[in-house]
């Protein structure tokens, strides 16, 4: 039995023009998140490549875990077009909060693979699962190359 898990979350959007990364590494460091919505089907962690959002209850509930490899920071919600027309009012949808993920995949709690994979504990995984996660894809996460 796996103690990690690779966590492909729902797409709920795009960065947005204000978000700023270097896109001269892969993959791009990111160092503000403007997040535009397309849709939301009511996910608590969501992602568009390469960052990771949660709500703003599912963050506090990290803040006060003991968990490792992750730090929370703010993050500006807007509507892209199709979000216009699909949700109407960004003010329908919970706040949420920058999941900065710092940690080492199969070494924290929260890590990340080359590609930007979300890799979790199986603490993490228990903890997540106490909210809405019903679109995030789970597998059991094996390093490749592993002894």
């Amino acid at each position: 039995m796996s103690d990690y898990f690779l966590l492909e979350p729902e797409v709920a959007g795009e960065l947005g023009e204000g978000s700023e990364q270097d896109r001269s590494v892969h993959p791009p460091r990111v160092s503000r998140v403007e997040y535009a919505f397309h849709d939301w089907l009511g996910d608590e962690l969501i992602t568009a490549f390469p960052v990771f959002l949660v709500t703003a209850g599912l963050a506090e509930e990290l803040a006060r875990s003991a968990l490792s490899g992750f730090e929370i920071r703010d993050v500006v919600t807007t509507l892209a077009p199709e979000g216009e027309d699909w949700i109407g009012d960004i003010g329908k949808l919970p706040r949420f909060a920058w999941l900065v993920v710092i940690g080492a995949a199969g070494h924290d709690d929260f890590g990340l693979v080359p590609n930007a994979s979300l890799v979790v504990s199986r603490a993490a995984l228990a903890l997540l699962k106490t909210r809405q996660l019903e679109i995030c894809d789970i597998t059991p996460y094996e390093p490749t190359g592993a002894a």
